[in-house]
């Protein structure tokens, strides 16, 4: 699903975060923060929702890390300024996605993707035809060389009709 917010277009499934349709480049922690926000906008997103979400079972220094992570994600979004316009914290409590998220049909409608899907299957079919083809022209010259054709042990000719001629 792609989000978008102010400059921002965000693509949840893929990770990638775009603004003014260049890629912005967001760390994997980062991109997990900003996507449990993302989800929830104007919701309190607790410290205890987001520990369970990006350290499930790792014993690291919670509060700094997520403080690094969090300081990290607002400088990629350009916020931070004492107004924030993403990212509101509720002191001791959690943070809030404060900018109005809309949802973005995905860029390639289903019968896009039927129809890339097939070329692709075309393409790798037509090679796999042609890579058979190969081979057995190969397997072929090779028998040659390796296995005599059948001749008479006489002459060295393959054998004549020998019936009468009336």
């Amino acid at each position: 699903m792609v989000r978008t917010f102010g400059d921002f277009e965000f693509d949840d499934q893929r990770g990638c975060l775009r603004s003014a349709g260049q890629p912005v480049s967001l760390s994997g922690q980062a991109v997990d923060l900003l996507s449990l926000l993302v989800e929830r906008p104007g919701e309190l997103v607790t410290r205890d929702e987001i520990q369970r979400r990006l350290w499930p079972d790792r014993n690291v220094e919670f509060d700094h890390s997520l403080d690094v992570i969090m300081s990290r994600l607002r400088a990629t979004l350009g916020d931070r300024s004492p107004r924030p316009r993403y990212i509101e914290t509720v002191p001791r409590k959690g943070y809030r996605f404060i900018e109005p998220v809309t949802m973005k049909a995905e860029a390639r409608p289903p019968k896009a993707r039927r129809r890339l899907w097939r070329r692709r299957f075309a393409n790798y079919a037509a090679i796999a035809i042609l890579a058979a083809m190969v081979a057995v022209l190969f397997a072929r010259t090779r028998y040659d060389k390796l296995v005599p054709s059948p001749r008479s042990p006489r002459s060295g000719t393959a054998p004549r009709n020998t019936q009468a001629r009336p």
